[in-house]
């Protein structure tokens, strides 16, 4: 919902930041993986490290990147799981302003967290690891730079308005406050 995610930074909504808030999630996250808090802490700062480097290059070329990472992230009822992240930069022609649009996968099935967490500790093992995922994950990225269709894109293009809607008016309201 736009209410949820409105004046937010994608750390506050998934992945390691969000995660690190909860000393229970980072407790579950080190006895899943049998790693210390420390370590666990570690892994999910390489993991931030990697997804901030994925969203710098899509932006860096908007409309023709898709930015892939692998995530843990968590559900509403608290377990957590193995995220395939996938982000697109889109443009707001009307009013000049871009957004993001990020599309999330649960595949724990495909990569355990203990798995993810292994790779979580080089360059190589985690390049290796999104390696791993192959063709789908090709497909899948593919399909979104194909997403120019016009009624999809035009679909985007209103929820993007309408988190743009609730964050203007957040900020009005404190602004009056």
């Amino acid at each position: 919902l736009a209410a949820d995610i409105a004046g937010k930074k994608c750390g506050e909504v998934i992945g390691g930041p969000m995660i690190k808030t909860k000393s229970n999630d980072l407790a579950q996250l080190a006895s899943k993986a049998g790693v210390s808090l420390q370590e666990a802490d570690a892994r999910l700062g390489f993991l931030t490290a990697k997804a901030a480097e994925a969203c710098r290059v899509m932006m860096a070329n908007p409309g023709t990147r898709v930015g892939v990472s692998i995530l843990v992230n968590r559900k509403k009822n608290g377990v957590l799981f193995v995220n395939e992240c996938l982000v697109l930069c889109l443009r707001l022609p009307f009013v000049n302003r871009s957004y993001c649009v990020g599309f999330q996968r649960d595949i724990s099935k495909e990569v355990p967290l203990h798995a993810l967490l292994s790779a979580a500790t080089s360059d190589s093992a985690y390049s290796a690891l999104i390696d791993s995922l192959g063709a789908a994950l090709d497909a899948r990225r593919r399909t979104l730079l194909g997403v120019g269709g016009v009624n999809v894109v035009r679909c985007l293009h209103e929820k993007a308005m309408d988190v743009f809607s609730q964050d203007i008016w957040q900020s009005v309201c404190s602004d009056m406050l």
